[in-house]
């Protein structure tokens, strides 16, 4: 009998690239389902990605977001969506801030809740019990390998099925007849608070637009905390979505300061150098790359 397979497809070049491998090499080996969450402030591009990879590639992807269930509290249920009638306005990222406030470093509760409970539920709700996950790690991400956590997880990671590289998942975007139309910094998540202080200003100085859903839902939830009875309650301290307790505006004024802008690498061909930028603040980022992975 086949082991079962979850592919996680977050949208990114290397998750896509990923699926496809899955997809042709596995399936001797695996059942595979691929699912896709979408958060409500994926980037229009990413989405527009997602149902390209599917259309072009087969993928047969099941696109699920989040929704209320009062009964479920903090726990979301699950909607079935499609390219076309995906959320594109937050709607169920709000969902989430609606019940427990803004979501920071502190509180980095988005990815749980918006990708991993939703997938599990949705698993669940098919009737699978016992399966793998699978997720886009490549071979020079070695910090994200978690070999221990994988075991107990049952995760598999693409690193261990082949060594590929970010300049080898660019090459193969390079030969393909599509590609993913944003830039390495950016990411799929439009304002992501994992990406360091650089990539923030170049995105704030860049496409502006994308900082008014931020700042409506600070204004909306600042002051707000979950309580123990999975409500909101008032607090007197302010909270934001960044780093350093710095709000959206404060971003967008870092950003009117000469700095060096983040350079896009997502053509870059030649072999990829890590660089650790240890000591450099506005390099400082909490894994974010080009997509959120659901652990």
């Amino acid at each position: 009998m086949k082991k079962k397979l979850r592919i996680s497809f977050s949208g990114g070049r290397t998750s896509a690239m990923m699926t496809k491998w899955m997809l042709e090499n596995l399936k001797d080996q695996y059942e595979m389902i691929v699912c896709f969450a979408n958060t409500g402030k994926e980037r229009e591009e990413t989405l527009e990605f997602v149902d390209k990879c599917d259309k072009e590639f087969g993928f047969n992807v099941v696109w699920l977001e989040a929704i209320n269930d009062e009964k479920l509290k903090m726990t979301p249920s699950f909607n079935i969506v499609n390219f076309e009638t995906a959320s594109r306005k937050g709607e169920p990222f709000e969902l989430l801030l609606s019940k427990i406030g803004l979501v920071n470093q502190n509180v980095p509760l988005c990815t749980r809740y918006l990708k991993t409970s939703v997938l599990e539920k949705y698993i669940k709700s098919i009737g699978w019990s016992k399966y793998y996950t699978a997720l886009g790690i490549r071979s020079d991400e070695p910090q994200r390998l978690n070999r221990e956590k994988a075991k107990k997880e049952r995760l598999v990671y693409f690193a261990d099925f082949i060594n590929v590289t970010k300049s080898d998942v660019n090459h193969f975007w390079s030969k393909q007849s599509f590609d993913l139309n944003i830039k390495s910094y950016e990411g799929n998540c439009d304002f992501c608070f994992k990406k360091g202080l650089r990539k923030l200003m170049t995105i704030a100085k860049e496409n502006p637009q994308l900082t008014d859903w931020w700042r409506e839902m600070e204004n909306k939830y600042a002051y707000y905390r979950c309580d123990n009875n999975g409500g909101l309650k008032l607090d007197e301290v302010k909270n934001t979505f960044f780093r350093d307790y710095m709000s959206i505006d404060d971003i967008i004024e870092e950003s009117k300061f000469p700095f060096e802008m983040s350079r896009d690498e997502s053509k870059d061909i030649d072999k990829y150098k890590q660089m650790m930028m240890w000591d450099n603040y506005l390099d400082s980022n909490g894994g974010c790359t080009e997509s959120c992975e659901i652990f």
